[in-house]
């Protein structure tokens, strides 16, 4: 056996669908959200079952009390979180597109959560400061973000205001958006959004933050 073992990108494919396979089963239903959401005309962009039960944790080992997510597309990613809510717990899922609130409320609905999520239509860029006046500030356990990557920051001090002290702040793509972010760049190529973002959120001493290579990776900061 080698001394070292590298991570190639047949590597990477394998250990994705290792990780799915042991780890990530759910229930028919909830598995064939996204197929019939593309069936219907939506893009291809979910969550992944990985990164999934990865925000179920998450929300779990916060204690699952309000989670806010800003991209529902079809609802799966949300109904993996509202499974992981504690007691009395709601998913608040902010969602753009009036066609793909309509389809993840039918998902969500289906998938036995729908008095635990709440479907804001509207962007995130609008809705996160409706939010704030209308919940006041620290209430929010955990926030995903997965989504318009050019609010991300814009955005930011409305979600660290809203996440309570210990409250987690989640972003899907960070490994992975329009390129992999740590792929040299080329020659006047610009830097990638989420590059940026990841290194905005690493740089702010009001989180603790790190990057887990789950799916196409999520950044994690805990408030300060």
């Amino acid at each position: 056996m080698p001394d070292t073992i590298t991570m190639s990108d047949e590597r990477w494919q394998q250990t994705g669908a290792y990780i799915r396979e042991v780890f990530c089963a759910t229930d028919h239903g909830h598995a064939g959200v996204m197929a019939r959401a593309i069936a219907a005309g939506l893009p291809a962009i979910d969550a992944g079952p990985d990164t999934g039960k990865f925000l179920q944790m998450l929300v779990m080992l916060t204690g699952g009390r309000l989670v806010i997510e800003v991209g529902t597309l079809a609802g799966y990613s949300a109904i993996w979180m509202a499974r992981g809510l504690g007691q009395g717990g709601r998913v608040i899922t902010v969602e753009a597109s009036a066609k793909h609130a309509e389809i993840a409320r039918a998902e969500i609905d289906a998938a036995g959560v729908g008095n635990r999520v709440v479907i804001r239509q509207g962007k995130g860029g609008e809705v996160l400061p409706a939010l704030r006046k209308e919940l006041g500030a620290g209430k929010a356990d955990l926030i995903f973000l997965d989504a318009e990557r050019s609010e991300y920051l814009t955005v930011l001090d409305t979600v660290h205001a809203l996440l309570r002290p210990g409250g987690v702040l989640a972003i899907d793509n960070a490994l992975s958006a329009q390129r992999w972010v740590s792929d040299p760049y080329g020659p006047g190529e610009a830097i990638d959004t989420m590059d940026k973002v990841d290194r905005a959120i690493a740089a702010d001493k009001r989180f603790i933050s790190t990057v887990v290579p789950v799916g196409n990776g999520v950044l994690v900061g805990v408030k300060i």
